[in-house]
């Protein structure tokens, strides 16, 4: 038994000798080739090696030569821009800077509470600001500086509540001494 075509379904091929699409419409053209890149359909890449987003790739200039991949067992160099970000260990915290802060901590609290304790803030300003500079000086070595800077400004404030406390003094002891019935 022998199939015939069935000449009402398509088959996909155009029989010999008969026009196309654009032959036969009478005087079209068939349009120009798209003037973007070309793709290859089987990657759907375009044809000239590059991955959407990403430069084409480069060849050595002339007499250059070719990057060498690495020996069997060795990592690939860095790529900027591809892989994880590279995270490093945390630092440890300079020794002083911690100090500094608790220090300055009780300095101002217990400033307000009883006025002793602000003698410790001249103290933790200095050993604040010494970590800092320290710690910056020394980048990757040391880590901590955001407690050695709260140190050094803890240190600053229970400086200037201590001179406050001790100009208040002197202006008492002034008034004092010149008006002895001021404090009746």
């Amino acid at each position: 038994m022998s199939e015939t075509p069935n000449n009402d379904q398509p088959t996909g091929e155009q029989p010999q000798g008969a026009p196309g699409y654009w032959e036969s419409q009478a005087g079209s053209t068939p349009p120009p080739p798209y003037p973007g890149p070309q793709f290859n359909p089987q990657t759907g890449y375009p044809s000239d090696g590059s991955a959407p987003g990403y430069p084409p790739p480069q060849q050595p200039a002339y007499g250059q030569p070719y990057p060498q991949q690495p020996a069997y067992g060795q990592p690939y160099p860095p790529q900027p821009g591809y892989g994880y970000p590279q995270y490093a260990a945390p630092l440890q915290d300079h020794p002083q800077a911690t100090t500094a802060m608790i220090t300055g901590l009780i300095a101002v609290v217990g400033g307000f509470v009883c006025a002793l304790p602000l003698l410790a803030a001249p103290f933790a300003w200095v050993i604040g600001q010494r970590a800092k500079n320290e710690i910056d000086s020394q980048p990757g070595r040391y880590g901590g500086r955001g407690q050695a800077v709260t140190g050094m400004v803890l240190g600053i404030i229970g400086s200037v509540l201590l001179a406050l406390g001790v100009i208040l003094i002197v202006v008492l002891v002034i008034v004092a001494a010149n008006d002895p019935n001021a404090f009746d």
